[in-house]
């Protein structure tokens, strides 16, 4: 037996086979379908010359027949292929497609609560309002709200707060606010709100996270000594 012949062509199949079936990286999916096609067919290629190679190396302790005995040889392996592929295997591992998104399951109404002071214009606070507008009850966290004035940080919740149970077609109120309220400058321009939900039914499906962030712009159109007006504007929004 020619044992160089057998290591050398046991390398190649390992390194065809490796880079035919091994586990892509995560940024596979991005990978240019050309490079795609080359792997597979250089994986081939020394699959083959590996099986080649392998085979000439023990040639000589093979019964005879020989060819009859190869041919019996890879009529089981290909026989054992199809099997793995059709029975064993599950069609999902090898699914490029992307998992479709949860589906939404909750509601909002918001109000910054910025009260006038006679005066001037103070911050309070921010109430979140999650309505299930699912069929199922759902609980409902509230991660964090932080908001700004100006890129000036104004109120930061500390950490998540408690799941509230909510049924089917309610809401559950979720307020934070400052002990004391926060005065608004006159030139001030925005006041930027973020937060952020996670929910689930009952019995569990998977946790959604639900994101948000709001921009409230400080307009004078009454004059500034009334006060502002305050629409939101979306600025960023995501569900998974």
């Amino acid at each position: 037996m020619k044992w160089e012949y057998v290591g050398t062509g046991l390398a190649f199949v390992g390194i065809g086979v490796t880079l035919m079936v091994a586990l892509p990286p995560p940024w596979w999916l991005k990978m240019p379908p050309p490079l795609v096609h080359i792997g597979v067919i250089v994986g081939a290629l020394l699959t083959v010359v590996g099986t080649i190679l392998a085979v000439f190396g023990m040639w000589s302790i093979l019964p005879s027949p020989k060819i009859p005995l190869l041919g019996m040889g890879a009529a089981i392996f290909i026989f054992g292929v199809c099997a793995v592929w059709f029975w064993i295997v599950p069609e999902k591992q090898f699914s490029t497609e992307p998992e479709k998104p949860l589906r939404r399951l909750i509601a909002y109404n918001l109000d910054l609560v910025a009260p006038w002071g006679g005066q001037s214009a103070k911050f309070h606070g921010y109430n979140v309002r999650v309505n299930n507008v699912s069929g199922d009850t759902i609980t409902a966290r509230l991660m964090f709200v932080r908001a700004e004035i100006d890129g000036e940080s104004v109120m930061a919740t500390d950490g998540p707060g408690a799941p509230v149970i909510i049924p089917q077609t309610q809401g559950s109120l979720f307020q934070v606010g400052r002990s004391d309220d926060h005065s608004i400058s006159s030139d001030a321009k925005a006041i930027t709100v973020e937060f952020e939900v996670n929910y689930d039914t009952i019995p569990e499906t998977g946790v959604r996270t639900s994101y948000r962030k709001l921009t409230y712009p400080l307009n004078w159109a009454n004059g500034k000594n009334n006060a502002p007006l305050l629409e939101p504007k979306p600025v960023d929004e995501w569900e998974k």
